[in-house]
């Protein structure tokens, strides 16, 4: 092999080291590009479930829609034909199970994440909300409150033992459960006591 044959193989291996060197930076800082993304969609996710959710006027909403709405209004009329005031307390609450549901839909969180902390409450607004949602879907189209329905959708097919499980939370064998505490007074066992 003559010097020049091997200057050719020396550059031809060099040259596909900088090709793969090249492919797995790409790689990563794609990789790495997602990751933040999922991180800052993950923050809003939370500042959702938490501003919100524990606000006044949320909670306002939530009781009115789940105690008072259906025994004061009938539940074959659509939304937007409900008196101001109710219909200010179905919006708030159902535009937020949209908006998580919007949030499983576009794979900004994680679903165990939302169905852990929202299944059982989305699932019973759902019971609540449908005829009122199913009318107003008749007078303006199938689309309304989608991202609601999936939600609740994937909550029901996740019921709270299996999310349980899932999550990996624990539970205590027996109860009331045996957490070492006394009536008040610090145990002689315990140190500073």
């Amino acid at each position: 092999m003559t010097a020049m044959d091997v200057a050719m193989v020396t550059n031809a291996v060099v040259a596909a080291v900088s090709v793969i060197t090249v492919g797995v930076s790409a790689f990563f800082a794609l990789r790495q590009l997602r990751l933040s993304q999922s991180a800052n969609h993950t923050l809003v996710a939370i500042e959702l479930l938490t501003r919100d959710r524990m606000s006044d006027a949320f909670l306002d909403s939530q009781q009115f829609v789940l105690t008072e709405l259906r025994s004061r209004h009938p539940t074959g009329i659509p939304v937007s034909e409900l008196p101001p005031d109710a219909r200010k307390h179905v919006n708030r609450f159902a535009l937020y199970y949209n908006g998580l549901g919007q949030m499983l839909a576009f794979n900004v969180v994680d679903p165990a994440l939302l169905i852990g902390t929202g299944g059982f409450r989305a699932r019973e607004a759902w019971s609540v909300l449908e005829p009122y949602i199913l009318a107003e879907r008749a007078a303006r189209g199938e689309s309304y409150l989608a991202n609601f329905e999936h939600l609740v959708v994937l909550a029901a097919e996740t019921p709270w033992p299996v999310a349980l499980r899932k999550l990996g939370l624990r539970r205590f064998d027996r109860y009331p459960a045996a957490l070492g505490l006394t009536t008040g007074a610090a145990s002689p066992a315990e140190p500073g006591a």
